[in-house]
C-alpha cells in the first residue's frame, strides 16, 4: 500500500485524471447554464444538448476495453492520447464557435461523451492499476479516486467565481463574459493529456 504512495507515476495519473474531472463536471454542472446564457438556447434545448454527453459517455465506457485490448494490444497510453486529444477538440468547438449552430453542438457533445466515457476508463483507473503491485490496485484506485473528485469540487468553486466574476448588468440583464471560463476548461483538458503524456512508457512494478 505505502509502495503506492511513493510511485511518482501514481500521482501523475492523479493529476491527469483530476484535471479531466474538471473538464467532465464544467459541462456536467455548468453546459446548460452556458448554452443559455452565452448562446442563448431555450432550456428545453440547451437540455437535450447536454443530455447527448453522459449517453455518449456509456458508449464510451463499454467500447473501452475493446479499444484498448483489440486495437492496441492492451495499450492504454495511444487511445487515452487519442481520446484527450478529442476532448480539447471537443470542448473547442463547444465553448469556441461562437454564434448558434445546433448540429456543432450536438457533434461536440457526441465527441465530448466518447471521450470522457474512455477517459474515466483509462485515467480514472485502468492506467493507475496496470502500472501499480497486483496487491495495492485498490490503493492506487483510492488515489486517483479521490483526486479526480477532488478536481471536480474545486471546478465548481473555480467556475462559479469566474463566472460571476465577469458578469455584468446591462439593462436590467445580466450580461456574462465566458472569456476566462472558456480557457480554464479548456486548459484543464489539455493539462490532462500534458501528466498523461508524462507516463507514456512507465513499466507495471
Amino acid at each position: 500500500q505505502r509502495q503506492v504512495l511513493m510511485m511518482p507515476a501514481i500521482w501523475i495519473l492523479a493529476l491527469s485524471s483530476a484535471f479531466m474531472y474538471i473538464s467532465r463536471y464544467a459541462i456536467n454542472s455548468w453546459g446548460v447554464f452556458y448554452l443559455e446564457a452565452q448562446k442563448g438556447y431555450s432550456t428545453l434545448d440547451a437540455s437535450f444538448i447536454i443530455s447527448i454527453c453522459p449517453v455518449c459517455g456509456i458508449v464510451g465506457t463499454i467500447f473501452s476495453g475493446v479499444i484498448s485490448d483489440k486495437l492496441f494490444g492492451g495499450r492504454r497510453n495511444v487511445p487515452a492520447l487519442i481520446f484527450g486529444l478529442m476532448n480539447v477538440l471537443a470542448l473547442s468547438l463547444f465553448l469556441l464557435v461562437p454564434g448558434v449552430h445546433f448540429w456543432i453542438d450536438v457533434l461536440a457533445m457526441v465527441l465530448f461523451g466518447l471521450g470522457i466515457g474512455v477517459l474515466i476508463c483509462f485515467l480514472g483507473g485502468l492506467m493507475a492499476v496496470d502500472i501499480a503491485p497486483r496487491n495495492a490496485s485498490g490503493a492506487a484506485l483510492g488515489v486517483v479516486g479521490i483526486a479526480s473528485y477532488i478536481g471536480a469540487g474545486l471546478q465548481d468553486v473555480m467556475s462559479g467565481v469566474l463566472i460571476e466574476g465577469q458578469k455584468t448588468v446591462q439593462n436590467g440583464v445580466d450580461v456574462y463574459d465566458f472569456t476566462y471560463i472558456n480557457w480554464f476548461w479548456i486548459g484543464a483538458a489539455l493539462l490532462s493529456v500534458f501528466f498523461a503524456l508524462l507516463v507514456w512508457n512507465v513499466k507495471p512494478k
